[in-house]
């Protein structure tokens, strides 16, 4: 096992922009390739008379371009209830002279109809303005084109560096309104932007960027007036998203774990980590092994991001909010992650003074797509609990609609037909910027929780992540708990974690007491390998035909106290998931998401629930009250990884053979001879899974191992990402293992060692490759491989340690 940072050559291209074709199974795609040449709009101030236009279009297009007696008689009314609630603020202006005029027009006959309407619409719009939460003047934003190629819409794709077309911009406006003062602050070269953010005094700017001769995004600073412009990452790998930390550090998305999407082969993932605020000293905080997204700091100092997983579950609709700390420790769910409506829950921002937060509700498979809402943490974790939708006039994308979809306001009400809306920042638990899509183009609007609309901007492309140019509101400092081992040649030995439970058996009263034995701890290796195509499925390399699955390890297991404690020692910065063993090792109850530990930090859990990472109960419980216990690691060791051919399949040759294989009478029930499958897999491994596949072939009947159903689910049934039952499925209920251990089946009965690896094998849900399968695979080779931001390999891999 080796440690790597970004080794890949530096290559000079031009706009790594253009898209990969749509890959086929065991096709190798063509690498990016330029396509867009670089340009961007020009960046001027409009004259009133064409300001003034822009905003009578976007008034007509509101009333869908044929204004009516009935528009105007609606505007008015929503107009009155606007200034009645904005005059409830005690530092609202008096608003008699607009409600004079609005009763005026109320009454008008004798102008166009179409004329009364735009005039309703300038008084409702200085309404709208005079909101004492519009403290501001000024609005940083960037316009930037959609990413371009195939599959670009994807959640995880569309950001890869190699996906972003040349002419955006990162803009202040100076002036609520089309006809404002228009200023650039970069670039100096066409390139691409993401969401940049604003120092707490409003002073500086944080944001990412692309040149289009460029391989990757960037971290760059710059001063609000233009000035003190600086680069503060480098390499080839993207950084993207960066947020200020109240202690001058800087959390941010990166591809520097060198993972891939395990259903996307050829699409590099970013996951979380934090800098010092020059850049340096770059730790990757997170252990997830798909993508991270939008890391936001909430009002109580935790950062809020989108985690997606598929850890023993369906891949398509667990993209939901977690929190952490401002050091990466005491990772928890915040919201969603068992829950399928929203689809994905993405661009977190808290509201002002509230524990509540905004959100974009986007699609699994276009990121363009989405709705706004709302989520209260207090009110429950997971669908339909805490949950509110602003944007009513907009669905959920992708995920089928909701049994219940309980509405932000009953006096919402639509304006036009606006397809999308994307990137809320909220004002107040009623007022927002937000972007929303009209002909094909987002544009920056001023909206609130009724469905009132007042344009902002529209830009040369699509108006993003628009945040007011004033100081903010500076959350606390949280304690630094991480025994940081240094960078580069400085760089230490990690020290462990610690994780604890003071009962295992809170929240599974169906587990009896005293029926769990032993804690085990897996591991999911990060997927840093990639043939850049699809082997089996969506991978390439393929673990399992069950799912899109990683490559699992057992570090060990621990006793489980009488009293249901645990508390023991585990590496950190590796993706680990937990399962509760009877005396025989089989696992009762298994984790279907994973957690883990940064260095030195100590954290508990309640058991097997379902609120994953939730805090502990104040108990304390036998083990607590003793040292942490080193994990026992398995019979074969921690070095090896899980694999069929391996682990099962020398079992059956020495156990079965004789009835199963070569002339025996049992072959024709059940042939065990290991001999080519479908596709790379080798029978009788997609005999054993059965059914469970993703895939279901002709000719294959009930499958013996007991696989743990990962993705034969409808996309929108919630049955798929709740957590199940103990003792029905796995090693409990396999009929594999009932025959292994019984002596039943013609009094066979295996040796302890090779009972422990069937039942290991199966618990970890019957991966067909483990690493070992994986490193023997060539590092792939094609034309325009060096073209590529990162060069894939598969045989040297790197394994870059976290954090």
């Amino acid at each position: 096992m080796f440690v790597l940072c970004s080794t890949t050559r530096a290559v000079s291209f031009k706009a790594i922009s253009s898209c990969l074709p749509q890959i086929a199974l065991g096709q190798i795609p063509k690498p990016p390739a330029p396509q867009v040449e670089p340009s961007e709009p020009v960046t001027r101030t409009l004259s009133e008379e064409e300001a003034r236009g822009v905003l009578e279009s976007d008034w007509l297009f509101q009333a869908d371009n044929e204004p009516t007696a009935r528009h105007i008689s609606n505007e008015i009314f929503w107009a009155r209830q606007l200034a009645t609630r904005i005059v409830e603020n005690s530092a609202a202006p008096d608003l008699k002279e607009e409600l004079a005029e609005l009763a005026r027009l109320e009454n008008e006959t004798d102008r166009p109809i179409r004329d009364i309407y735009l005039a309703v619409r300038s008084l409702k719009r200085r309404i709208v303005l005079s909101n004492p939460v519009v403290d501001f003047s000024k609005v940083l934003f960037i316009d930037n084109p959609y990413p371009q190629g195939s599959e670009w819409k994807h959640q995880a794709r569309h950001r890869d560096g190699m996906m972003a077309v040349p002419g955006g911009r990162l803009l202040i406006l100076d002036g609520l309104s089309p006809g404002g003062k228009l200023r650039k602050l970069s670039p100096e070269k066409p390139g691409s932007f993401w969401r940049p953010d604003l120092s707490f005094d409003a002073k500086k700017v944080l944001f990412c960027y692309k040149g289009h001769d460029e391989k990757s995004f960037h971290l760059y600073e710059i001063n609000v007036d233009g000035s003190g412009f600086k680069q503060l990452t480098f390499g080839d790998y993207d950084d993207l998203d960066p947020i200020y930390l109240p202690d001058g550090h800087i959390i941010f998305s990166s591809t520097r774990a060198n993972t891939y999407i395990r259903c996307m082969p050829y699409t590099y993932c970013y996951v979380l980590a934090r800098c010092d605020s020059d850049g340096k000293n770059v730790y990757l905080i997170s252990r997830n092994n798909e993508t991270d997204w939008l890391p936001t700091l909430l009002n109580d100092g935790r950062v809020c991001y989108s985690r997606w997983e598929y850890h023993d579950k369906a891949l398509w609709r667990i993209q939901s909010l977690w929190a952490v700390n401002q050091d990466g420790t005491n990772v928890v769910t915040f919201w969603g992650n068992q829950s399928v409506w929203p689809d994905h829950l993405a661009e977190p921002r808290p509201i002002p003074g509230s524990q509540r937060v905004m959100f974009t509700g986007l699609a699994h498979h276009n990121w363009f797509d989405g709705s706004v809402g709302i989520i209260d943490p207090q009110k429950g974790v997971n669908f339909p609990h805490g949950l509110t939708k602003v944007t009513a006039d907009v669905a959920w994308p992708e995920c089928g609609e909701p049994p219940q979809d309980p509405h932000e306001s009953s006096r919402y009400h639509a304006s036009g037909k606006y397809t999308a809306y994307k990137s809320p920042y909220p004002l107040s638990e009623e007022d927002f910027l937000v972007s929303a899509r009209r002909d094909k183009k987002f544009r920056l609007y001023l909206m609130d929780v009724y469905g009132n609309r007042e344009l902002i901007y529209e830009g040369g492309h699509n108006i993003w992540y628009a945040m007011p140019v004033k100081p903010r509101y500076k959350p606390p400092v949280q304690t630094d708990r991480v025994v940081w081992p240094g960078t580069g040649k400085e760089r230490k030995k990690l020290e462990s974690g610690i994780l604890y439970s003071p009962d295992v058996y809170q929240g599974v009263p169906d587990l009896p007491r005293g029926k769990a034995k032993y804690l085990r701890v897996i591991q999911m290796d990060n997927r840093t390998y990639s043939t850049w195509k699809r082997d089996g499925r969506f991978s390439g390399p393929v673990v399992s035909i069950l799912q899109d699955d990683g490559v699992k390890r057992i570090l060990g297991t621990v006793p489980i106290r009488p009293d249901g404690s645990v508390s023991f020692k585990v590496p950190p910065g590796r993706t680990l998931h937990f399962q509760l063993l009877d005396k025989h090792y089989r696992a009762l109850q298994t984790m279907r998401s994973f957690s883990g530990v940064m260095p030195g930090e100590v954290r508990g859990c309640l058991g097997c629930h379902e609120q994953h990472s939730t805090t502990p109960i104040n108990k304390r419980g036998i083990a607590l009250r003793q040292a942490p216990v080193e994990l026992t690691p398995p019979p074969w060791g921690v070095d090896e990884s899980i694999g069929y051919e391996r682990f099962v399949q020398p079992v059956l040759d020495k156990y079965c053979g004789e009835c199963h294989q070569g002339g025996g009478k049992g072959r024709k029930k059940l042939d065990l001879t290991l001999r080519p499958g479908p596709g790379v897999f080798k029978e009788p491994y997609p005999t054993l899974v059965g059914p469970a596949r993703f895939s279901r072939v002709d000719g294959y009947g009930e499958g013996i191992a007991g696989a743990l159903l990962a993705e034969n689910y409808d996309k929108s049934d919630p049955a798929s990402y709740v957590t199940l039952r103990p003792m029905k499925y796995l090693s409990y209920t396999s009929k594999l293992i009932e025959i292994a251990m019984s002596g039943k089946h013609n009094n066979v009965k295996v040796d302890p060692l090779s009972l422990r690896k069937l039942i290991a094998w199966v618990d970890t849900n019957c991966p067909f490759r483990g690493e070992e399968e994986i490193r023997a695979l060539p590092d792939p080779d094609f034309e325009g491989i060096e073209q590529l931001p990162i060069r894939p390999r598969v045989r040297t891999a790197p394994i870059i340690e976290r954090p």
